[in-house]
């Protein structure tokens, strides 16, 4: 990030749970901002602190005058401080809350400069997926800042909110599907022979090979899946007890499931 009037702008994470450790954690490894925390229970915003480029603040009036603040209290949390929050005024907010939309958040937060974020819980590692959208407020040089914050704790893609439900299902909810699949897996190798812990380290492995193979060389999924399946080989009769399985289908349902849901949830917040 550029600085502001000679000084590293000031980056202040409201809320040191889960999300909100994750990201101070990431950020804490940049020298080109000052990052602040703040949590409702001080020992918990001092516990991520520790060790770390952070400063503690001891209420939320001191990330005033911040360049971002980003938002990352429980959903049902919000309405009870959104207005501490929006006497903060930074430049803009970027919010992790769950189900909360942009007009719902530019409305409470009085103000249009508003970035929502959809990160999975592989932020704790430095490995999520955040989906981005931006209120139209935002200048270009915002919304680089703002993805470069999502970068911090692993991947991210730009996305229209009306698109957020979509994304949760494949990646939000998603992540589970994968460990659920994992865990099948393993529990095939138990089947056959293998114990589940080593079992498991192999799909995981396996896991991690399959997803930098397509990234690494962008081609399509069913390229890679057919370049494995040799003629009356051992892969394409896997394919095919997949397929009896309805495995096809029954992932499509899982993630147009999730969706269906994610928009009821949004509608309640």
């Amino acid at each position: 990030m550029e600085l502001k009037n000679g000084r590293r702008p000031k980056v202040s994470v409201i809320g040191a749970g889960n999300m909100g450790g994750a990201f101070c954690e990431a950020l804490s490894k940049s020298d080109s901002i000052d990052l602040c925390v703040y949590d409702s229970f001080i020992p918990c915003a001092e516990k991520v602190a520790e060790g770390r480029r952070i400063t503690v603040l001891k209420s939320m009036e001191e990330a005033a005058s911040s360049h971002i603040v980003i938002i990352a209290v429980k959903p049902q949390v919000l309405p009870s401080v959104y207005a501490s929050l929006a006497a903060l005024k930074p430049d803009f907010f970027i919010s992790i809350a769950a189900g909360v939309t942009l007009e719902k958040l530019r409305s409470n937060l009085k103000t249009d400069k508003v970035v929502r974020f959809m990160p999975n819980i592989a932020a704790k590692i430095g490995c999520a997926v955040t989906a981005v959208a931006y209120s139209p407020a935002l200048s270009a040089s915002e919304k680089k800042e703002a993805m470069e914050v999502a970068q911090a704790v692993g991947s991210a893609f730009e996305l229209e909110e009306n698109l957020f439900s979509a994304f949760i299902g494949i990646s939000g909810s998603g992540i589970a599907y994968m460990f659920e699949f994992m865990h099948q897996m393993a529990m095939g190798g138990v089947c056959e022979g293998i114990p589940y812990n080593k079992a498991l380290s192999i799909v995981a492995d396996t896991m991690i090979g399959a997803a930098r193979l397509q990234k690494e060389t962008g081609k399509n999924a069913v390229e890679l899946e057919t370049a494995v399946c040799s003629a009356k080989g051992t892969t394409i009769e896997g394919i095919a007890a997949l397929d009896e399985e309805s495995f096809a289908s029954g992932v499509i349902s899982a993630v147009r499931a999730a969706a269906r849901r994610s928009e009821e949830l949004e509608k309640k917040a």
